[in-house]
């Protein structure tokens, strides 16, 4: 188990969240854990205590569920406690108020599991016209780690390399529209190698590491590759290789990556250097 720093607690308000959410899961018997940008900060931020520069208002939680008369008994659970409200026209979306705080904080409950798909989407009803991709969810679901992220408050946070999968796959949802998977990406690759793993880019990542002239940061994204490859399913990776492998998509990726680099010198170079060691770790744990 990981435990959050001492001289870096989880934001009040945040945490709040997190245990209205995890009363309401226990009491359900339902699997869940923290994803998106907020397990990106609890993890690199608060566990780590790394600066990444960045941080979240907003609260995701994925849960695995058996239908979806289990989501919406979430959301009525939720919303009865009086501190959670809908959000017209976003069906997975409410917002959580607490006193004192005006503009209150947006909570996405994103479901995957039994409603899914073949396609691994998910149809929101009633009319079932809006489609959302859940790839990859219950992989990182499988992988996700338990962090103490307050006094009494335990919960299951998507691990880095879950969550560089989940980036991925909603990059290539929703890349054309917005960017920020692909800054979120660069984010897990830069620190992956400090965030608890500087003895494994010493060892299993060696050659990696002489290979880009002992750069840590690189070491840190080719082993970041490799244990996403590890998280992912066989039929994960093989969406993911094929994301990868397409060398428009990847030239996509690496602008998109680009443009949180750019106050590093030559910003695209950099950012293909990152895909490039990224997915050259990927490819070393997965079969043709």
């Amino acid at each position: 188990m990981f435990c959050v720093k001492l001289d870096r607690p989880v934001d009040p308000v945040a945490v709040s969240v997190m245990r209205e959410v995890d009363t309401v899961a226990r009491e359900m018997h339902l699997p869940y854990f923290l994803v998106g940008a907020m397990a990106r900060d609890v993890l690199l931020g608060h566990v780590f205590g790394l600066n990444t520069g960045r941080a979240t208002r907003d609260v995701d939680f994925a849960f695995a569920l058996a239908d979806w008369e289990q989501f919406r008994q979430i959301q009525d659970r939720l919303i009865a406690s009086g501190r959670f409200a809908a959000v017209r026209d976003i069906a997975h979306r409410l917002l959580f108020s607490p006193d004192g705080d005006d503009q209150g904080r947006m909570v996405d409950l994103l479901p995957f599991g039994g409603v899914e798909q073949p396609t691994h989407t998910i149809a929101w009803p009633p009319d079932m016209h809006i489609i959302m991709h859940v790839a990859g969810f219950s992989e990182a679901l499988q992988t996700a780690l338990l962090v103490q992220v307050a006094t009494g408050l335990i919960i299951r946070v998507a691990s880095l390399a879950g969550l560089a999968l989940l980036k991925l796959f909603a990059w290539r949802d929703r890349g054309l529209e917005d960017t920020r998977d692909a800054t979120d990406l660069v984010t897990l690759c830069r620190h992956y190698a400090e965030a608890g793993n500087l003895d494994r880019i010493y060892a299993e990542a060696l050659p990696a590491l002489q290979a880009v002239d002992f750069d840590v940061e690189l070491a840190g994204a080719w082993l970041l590759g490799k244990d996403t490859a590890a998280t992912a399913s066989p039929q994960t990776c093989v969406q993911l290789k094929a994301l990868l492998s397409d060398a428009r998509t990847s030239e996509r990726l690496v602008n998109d990556m680009a443009k949180a680099l750019r106050s590093s010198g030559d910003a695209g170079t950099y950012a293909k250097q990152l895909l490039d060691q990224f997915t050259r770790g990927f490819s070393s744990q997965t079969v043709d």
